[in-house]
C-alpha cells in the first residue's frame, strides 16, 4: 500500500484518480491529561504539511458550495475540513494547528451542549461504564437484552462503545430511559454538570477561533437521530439550532450536519426542514467525495453532501485526499 501511496505511485495512477473535492469529518482531539482520546494534533500537522507541500486545496465549506453554486467543474483535489459537535478540546487543541496551516475548518455546533445545558448522551453511557466498580451489565432495551463484559479498562471502553451503538436505534425517549436505567444498575450517579474531559466549547471560545478561519454551523440542540424523533421535534432541532449559532456568531455558515449522519439517519422529511430553516447544504457520514460530471460541473444532492471520516494513518488519508478511495469505492459498487 505504501508503494500506491507514495508520490511515484500517485504519478502512476493519475489517469484513474477523479478530480474530486473530499470533505473530511473529525470529532475529537487527544488531551492526554484529561483522559481523552482523539485526533493526535501532531499527526494533524503533519497531514496539513503534507497537503499543502503537494499543492493541494485546502478550501472553505462555503468556497466548495460557492463552487458548486457557480457550476465550476473540480479541476484539482480539494480537501474541506469539518469537525462535528464543538469539544473544548478543538479550541484548545485542534484551532492553533489548523491556524498555523492557514486552513479553514467548519465546526458544528451542537448549541444546548455549547450553551451549558447538557451533555452528549454518549459521553453519559462512557462515563457510568467508566465509573462503575461492576464489571458486567445486563440491560434491557426495547427489542432486546443487551449483555457485556469487560476486566480491563480497554474492555470498558470497547463495551460502552459497542452499547453506544446498540442505544443509536432507539427512539430519542426509549434511549434515555435506557440510559437512566444503566446508570442505576451500575451504581453510578451520572452528574448534572459536565465533567472536565467531556465539556463544549464555550460560545467565547466560538468568538476567537472565528478569528482565525474557523467558521461554524448547526448540528441540532440537543444531538438526537432525527429519525427517531417526531415532526414537530425534528423543525425545533434543525431551526433553533440554525438560530442559535446564527445568533452567536458572524462566521455562521447556513449549512447543516445530521447527527450520526448515515442513510438511515435522515431521509427527505429531514431535508426539506433543513431547507426551510434557510440553510443551503447539509452534511452526512456517508462515504464519498464530489466529482465533475461528465459534462464537466459537479451536482451532488445539496442536502446530503458525502464525507470521509478523517484517518490518522497515512496511507488510508493518502487514499482519501487523492480520490483514490472514492474510485474504489465506486468500483466496488460497480460489482455489488
Amino acid at each position: 500500500m505504501s508503494a500506491i501511496t507514495s508520490d511515484a505511485g500517485l504519478s502512476l495512477l493519475a489517469p484513474l484518480r477523479p478530480r474530486c473535492a473530499t470533505i473530511l469529518m473529525l470529532h475529537r482531539f487527544a488531551v492526554p491529561a484529561l483522559g481523552v482520546r482523539g485526533h493526535d494534533p501532531a499527526v494533524l500537522a503533519k497531514h496539513l504539511e503534507y497537503l499543502r507541500h503537494r499543492r493541494y486545496r485546502l478550501m472553505s465549506l462555503m468556497e466548495l458550495l460557492n463552487q458548486l453554486d457557480e457550476r465550476m467543474p473540480i479541476k484539482e483535489n480539494s480537501l474541506v475540513f469539518t469537525v462535528d459537535d464543538g469539544y473544548a478540546d478543538f479550541a484548545t487543541v485542534a484551532a492553533p494547528v489548523f491556524a498555523a496551516y492557514d486552513c479553514p475548518v467548519t465546526v458544528f455546533l451542537v448549541t444546548d451542549f455549547v450553551s451549558g445545558r447538557m451533555w452528549n448522551w454518549f459521553d453519559r453511557v462512557e462515563w457510568a461504564l467508566v465509573q462503575t466498580h461492576h464489571h458486567e451489565i445486563t440491560l434491557d432495551v426495547p427489542g432486546e437484552t443487551i449483555r457485556l463484559r469487560w476486566a480491563r479498562p480497554a474492555d470498558r471502553q470497547s463495551a460502552s462503545e459497542k452499547l453506544i451503538e446498540r442505544l443509536k436505534g432507539l427512539k430519542d425517549s426509549a434511549k434515555e430511559t435506557s440510559i437512566r436505567n444503566l446508570a442505576q444498575k451500575l451504581e453510578v450517579d451520572i452528574p448534572e454538570t459536565v465533567p472536565e474531559q467531556y465539556q463544549a466549547m464555550s460560545w467565547n471560545q466560538v468568538l476567537a477561533c472565528a478569528r482565525h478561519q474557523v467558521t461554524f454551523g448547526p448540528h441540532t440542540v440537543t444531538h438526537p437521530v432525527l429519525t427517531r424523533v417526531d415532526a414537530n421535534r425534528v423543525e425545533y432541532e434543525i431551526s433553533e439550532s440554525w438560530r442559535a449559532v446564527a445568533t452567536a456568531t458572524d462566521a455562521a455558515v447556513p449549512v447543516f450536519c445530521y447527527p450520526n449522519g448515515t442513510a438511515l439517519d435522515f431521509s427527505s422529511r429531514e431535508k426539506v426542514n433543513v431547507e426551510r430553516a434557510g440553510m443551503v447544504a447539509a452534511l452526512s457520514a456517508i462515504e464519498g467525495c464530489i466529482e465533475s460530471s461528465g459534462h464537466g460541473r459537479a451536482d451532488p444532492d445539496r442536502y446530503a453532501l458525502p464525507r470521509f471520516a478523517y484517518s490518522e494513518r497515512h496511507s488510508r488519508f493518502v487514499q482519501i485526499a487523492s480520490g483514490l478511495e472514492a474510485r474504489k469505492a465506486r468500483i466496488r459498487g460497480l460489482f455489488s
